[in-house]
């Protein structure tokens, strides 16, 4: 009986109570689910151009390549993704761009094309500090680079540890690297300005085909340098696309030489053309006289020979007749022919004193 009553002393729980029981359930599962997820916050898959750094309260600790990944969450470790080390980063430099220089807009005089047609020429500006982006070259010609670096990551935490600094460091590194490069070279190993001189040599063309080489060159040993001196960046550039052109101002200027050199050339083409078609037409003139002067003398050669063949005969000595059977032939068929032609002929006896004079013409 005493059971009972205590039974019934106890009050059934309230709505209230009901509700307030649910939502600290619910609270429950919830601390449950947002813990599960915070301790596999860190759990992640890695793509396969991507490689992970995990540091753990700000010191590297490991990396990961592509695939899946299992860390402590934060703040206890720290993932960090990074591109692989096949993979290339593209860096363009603004170090020569007029406007990153003076943090203004720069208003270029914008040319169509270089004389070489690779891009749009940058004006020269009355201020000097907006001409700081031309370069000065080894002729006293002032060029400008339009560069792109492309670059890949060769120490992981090197690279995190100075990420702030990668960016400016390398538009510095660049821009002391094409200003020794540039000072080495003339104009015309750098882009094609003069193609005139173009077919006067090999070497500015192969100094053009090595001008983005030496680049990348120079600007690997820098980076190299800083990093002897414990202050690398973690990366080594591995391509370098670069467009050179110069003012419009004097792009103007070796376009109207181009087009004089064109028309210079085209006029003396035109007269090697006539003189080629003159010394034609005298050498076909000349061998059409020579071939008529060989073939004249040659009938007269052979007319010649016919008249005197009686007497080279007579003087060789004919077979079957006689010296004076054939001198006396000779004297009687030419005789007649001679006196014809003589005005008056004048015959006389060697043996005694008679004389006959036949009037000239009379015997044919």
């Amino acid at each position: 009986m005493a059971s009972a009553t205590h039974k019934d002393d106890r009050a059934p729980d309230g709505p209230w109570a009901q509700a307030a029981e649910l939502s600290f359930r619910a609270l429950f599962v919830l601390v449950f689910i947002l813990a599960a997820g915070w301790a596999v916050s860190n759990c992640r898959q890695i793509p396969p151009d991507s490689r992970a750094l995990v540091m753990r309260f700000g010191t590297v600790v490991r990396e990961a390549g592509a695939g899946l990944l299992v860390a402590m969450p934060q703040p206890f470790e720290r993932v960090i993704i990074l591109p692989s080390k096949d993979r290339q980063i593209e860096f363009k430099v603004n170090a020569f761009q007029p406007a990153a220089l003076v943090g203004s807009a720069f208003p270029p005089n914008q040319g169509t094309a270089t004389p070489n047609g690779s891009a749009a020429s940058i004006g020269v500006s009355e201020s000097p500090r907006q001409n700081a982006g031309m370069l000065l070259t080894g002729d006293m010609s002032v060029v400008h680079f339009d560069a792109t670096l492309f670059y890949q990551i060769t120490d992981a935490n090197t690279y995190v540890l100075s990420s702030e600094h990668v960016a400016p460091a390398l538009a510095r590194l660049f821009a002391a690297t094409a200003v020794a490069v540039a000072a080495r070279r003339d104009l015309d190993t750098i882009l094609v300005a003069r193609p005139e001189r173009t077919g006067a040599s090999d070497a500015p063309r192969a100094g053009r085909e090595g001008l983005r080489a030496e680049l990348m060159s120079e600007v690997n040993r820098r980076l190299a340098n800083l990093a002897n001196q414990g202050a690398g960046l973690g990366i080594s550039v591995s391509r370098i696309d670069l467009l050179p052109s110069i003012p419009a101002e004097a792009k103007d200027a070796f376009d109207a030489v181009l087009l004089a050199l064109q028309a210079a050339e085209t006029v003396t083409a035109a007269a090697r053309t006539e003189a080629e078609m003159t010394a034609q037409k005298a050498n076909q003139d000349r061998d059409r006289r020579l071939t008529d002067a060989q073939a004249m003398a040659e009938e007269r050669i052979t007319q010649a020979k016919t008249r005197t063949a009686a007497i080279s005969a007579l003087a060789q000595g004919a077979q079957g007749l006689s010296a004076d059977m054939l001198s006396r032939q000779l004297y009687q068929e030419q005789i007649g022919k001679l006196l014809g032609q003589a005005g008056k002929v004048f015959a006389t006896d060697s043996a005694g004193g008679a004389r006959i004079i036949v009037p000239g013409g009379a015997q044919h």
